[in-house]
């Protein structure tokens, strides 16, 4: 699932992570300094009693214990070839799946396995620090994961951030630096959960640091799962029996916490410590238990061992993106993890194939070899991939940047993993270890801030007119014009009705309309498509990214519906329903506007023109929730959608409104519905809503989505800033026929309306992306809010034909 909710890597982000870079490189800044001070207040504090570097101090009467005595694990200070070679199979199993070939399609699962390694070798390291000692020293521990942990990491975000440069666009170059601030302060997970619930960003880019996340997950356990050790061992002298009872009733709590989640919101519960412990603590609980649960029977353990290794081969290939996960899935591969670490070295077990050369080569790299294949992987496809994709790469060329992967690796792990991780002046005194991890952050950081601050050019330089929409038209068999209101609004403008077009005289004779699968435009809107179809089909010969672009493609990703600043657009997870009212409060027309984010993209332009007329304009938006009652990947047992469709439909049932206006992109089929015709699947669902909403309504407008491009519009502009058709898709892959088909006659069933959008942007055979000076698209599918401004002429003649 790593790639399922991994797509939202180069968004235009909000949160953790979003704050000025200048406020961020302070703090850094500030840590260190204290770093540097707690360095020389405890060298003081050594000659003042006499101590020596990694001396403990004796205390009069130091505090009782209770007896923790060592088991399996925890006597064991030797090396084990088993976990060495199951850790090459974990790393493989992720290099394959990020390799796309269309083999291991769960190979995701291999963080899974590296989750439960972790909390078993972490805390038996503990608990025999803990049997032997009495306390755990924290400074020690987090030294010596300072300098396991943070050289390799450090250098793989700095050459990756040098790379970006080369290999890049600017838009893209930007968002990457704000991952590498967040993977340089152990937050990954935090920054790309935040990008992962953010729908604006589905189908996005990857970031080259997206797999940085479970590292920050490993980080976090590191940072609290010791003290909480100590707190309940040495402080609340719990014995070892109590303590298992503990640590499983953590178990429970976050494997629940993650069962949930993973059906209200998956992004949550994939990226976030509290639903991944429960992973960690199973290998806690193991090393609590000495390593080996079967003593008396070790036979039956090494067949264990081998039932383990093939649950964790079989779902490597069942699963797949579409699988619910982590949830009950991830059962699995954590308790095949847990049998094949129990078997140990059993001469019947799994280690016979796992202690062999080759895996124990690649085990002990294993770190290494995660941390560069995935960069390599992205910039490469960023580069010289069809929109950015890894799977448009050759299979050859992925092989060899894998392969690759393991020559920088052992580099890596030659020169700076294994001389700093032995160091012995960084071991004899911690607080050296931890001044360099806060310097390698600090380094970290300051190569984004540089990346952020200095972008290269997002433009090709001159100035353009800002494009006119025909708006008065003559329709057949009338003698008046139609008059809409007309162009964007500037940016900057709080009047809604402020344009930047001059004023359109031009008087047409209607011809026939753009083909489409509906047909169904009323004359005024029939009128104004053809009206302007000269201007989409002069569009389609923009070479250049001007100057003025409105919104500039530096600002593309925050060219939103106010909507997303007023919270009236309800988040994954979000099920209650805000009734958000715009236009004209008072006015005697009342219009409610009820869907995804792709009905949201068309609230400017309702906004604007509800304004213009009073009309009073209800606004019922939800990302990721189709109109349509289908199951989707955010929401596919569909408990977070039904809740808020249902409570919408009794919202309009007390408002009885004018018009509904229902849209919504065209979703992938998911869940109960994957392996059926889409269309099919979409009429159903679109039927139960529609069935529901049209009694409650005196009109009902089903609105087509909006044309969907191939590519993330900003992102590729930014990459052929002097070859703009580079970008623009063809009619054919950015309209979907038979789904707009499908609209049209459900519409009929009900006597509703249906109206298409895609002859308002495309022509017969392609979609431009820049029309006159405006950025028609801020990501790969969702309109700009100046776009949806330009096009409420559309808006308003579609409106006003079905209020008559």
């Amino acid at each position: 699932m790593q790639k399922a909710v991994g797509n939202q890597g180069a968004a235009g982000r909000r949160g953790v992570t979003s704050a000025p870079v200048e406020s961020v490189l302070v703090g850094i800044a500030f840590a260190a300094l204290f770093t540097l001070w707690w360095v020389k207040k405890a060298e003081w504090s050594r000659h003042e009693h006499g101590t020596e570097p990694g001396q403990r101090i004796a205390y009069a009467d130091p505090p009782t214990i209770p007896p923790l005595a060592l088991r399996g694990a925890e006597q064991s200070t030797g090396f084990r070839p088993d976990i060495e070679g199951l850790r090459s199979l974990a790393v493989l199993l992720v290099l394959v799946y990020h390799g796309q070939f269309g083999l291991l399609e769960g190979g995701f699962i291999g963080v899974d396995v590296f989750f439960v390694l972790s909390g078993f070798l972490i805390t038996s390291l503990l608990l025999r620090e803990l049997a032997t000692t009495g306390t755990v020293s924290l400074a020690n521990f987090w030294a010596r994961r300072a300098r396991r942990l943070l050289p390799a990491s450090g250098l793989v975000i700095v050459v990756t951030l040098i790379a970006s440069r080369f290999m890049l666009d600017g838009l893209s170059q930007r968002d990457l630096g704000r991952d590498a601030i967040a993977a340089s302060l152990f937050v990954a997970n935090i920054r790309f959960w935040d990008v992962g619930t953010d729908y604006l960003s589905e189908g996005l880019r990857e970031s080259p640091l997206l797999h940085f996340w479970s590292l920050a997950v490993e980080e976090q356990f590191y940072l609290i799962w010791p003290g909480l050790l100590v707190l309940l061992v040495r402080f609340a002298r719990l014995s070892r029996r109590v303590l298992a009872g503990v640590i499983g009733v953590m178990w429970v709590v976050s494997f629940v916490a993650c069962v949930k989640l993973t059906q209200d919101s998956q992004p949550w519960a994939f990226f976030m410590l509290p639903t991944r412990a429960w992973e960690l603590l199973t290998g806690a609980a193991l090393a609590l238990a000495g390593g080996q649960v079967l003593r008396s029977n070790r036979h039956l353990a090494g067949v264990l061992g081998w039932v383990g290794v093939a649950i964790i081969s079989v779902v490597s290939v069942a699963f797949s993106i579409t699988t619910s996960f982590p949830g009950y899935a991830a059962l699995l591969p954590v308790i095949a993890t847990a049998l094949v670490i129990n078997a140990g070295m059993q001469p019947n077990g799994p280690a016979m194939i796992l202690k062999t050369k080759p895996l124990q080569w690649i085990g002990a790299r294993s770190y290494a070899i995660y941390l560069w294949h995935f960069p390599m992987l992205v910039l490469a496809a960023a580069k010289w991939g069809t929109s950015g994709k890894i799977d448009s790469l050759p299979v050859g060329t992925r092989i060899a940047l894998l392969a690759g992967s393991f020559g920088l690796a052992a580099l890596s792990f030659h020169f700076v993993e294994n001389p700093i991780r032995h160091s012995r002046p960084l071991g004899a005194m911690p607080l050296r270890s931890l001044v360099m991890g806060s310097w390698i952050a600090l380094i970290g950081v300051g190569g984004a801030a540089l990346l952020i601050n200095n972008p290269p050019a997002l433009s090709a330089g001159g100035v353009v007119a800002a494009p006119t929409l025909v708006v008065q038209t003559t329709v057949p068999g009338e003698t008046a014009p139609q008059s809409t209101v007309s162009g964007a609004t500037v940016p900057g403008s709080t009047d809604p009705t402020a344009s930047t077009t001059l004023p359109a005289t031009t008087t047409t004779e209607a011809p026939a309309p753009v083909a489409d699968a509906s047909k169904d435009n009323p004359p005024a809107l029939a009128a104004l498509v053809a009206a302007n179809l000269a201007l989409l089909t002069e569009a389609l010969g923009t070479n250049e990214v001007p100057s003025n672009l409105s919104p500039s493609l530096s600002n593309s990703r925050n060219d939103l519906p106010q909507i997303y600043d007023n919270q009236c657009i309800l988040e994954v997870g979000d099920n209650l329903p805000k009734q958000c009212i715009y236009g004209d409060a008072n006015g005697a027309t009342t219009i409610v506007l009820f869907g995804d984010s792709h009905a949201a993209q068309w609230m400017p332009a309702l906004h604007k023109v509800s304004v213009a007329n009073g009309w009073r304009l209800v606004v019922h938006t939800k990302k990721a929730c189709p109109d349509a009652e289908i199951p989707t990947s955010q929401d596919p047992n569909g408990n977070d959608c039904a809740v808020w469709r249902r409570d919408v439909i009794d919202l309009i049932a007390g408002l009885q409104p004018d018009l509904v206006i229902m849209s919504s992109y065209r979703y992938k089929q998911v869940g109960s519905a994957a392996g059926r015709d889409p269309d099919v699947v979409w009429q159903e669902g679109k039927d139960l809503t529609v069935a529901k909403v049209r009694p409650l309504t005196t009109q009902l407008m089903l609105l087509g989505d909006s044309a969907t491009p191939q590519d993330d519009i900003p992102s590729c502009l930014a990459s052929n800033l002097s070859s703009v058709g580079s970008c623009v898709s063809s009619r054919e892959n950015a309209v979907r026929p038979t789904r707009l088909a499908v609209e049209r006659e459900v519409a009929q069933k009900y006597d509703a309306d249906f109206v298409p959008t895609s002859d308002w942007m495309c022509t017969d055979t392609a979609c431009p992306v820049v029309v006159g000076n405006v950025l028609m698209y801020r990501d790969n599918s969702h309109i700009t809010a100046t776009a949806s401004e330009f096009l409420s002429p559309f808006i308003e003649a579609a409106v006003k034909s079905i209020l008559g």
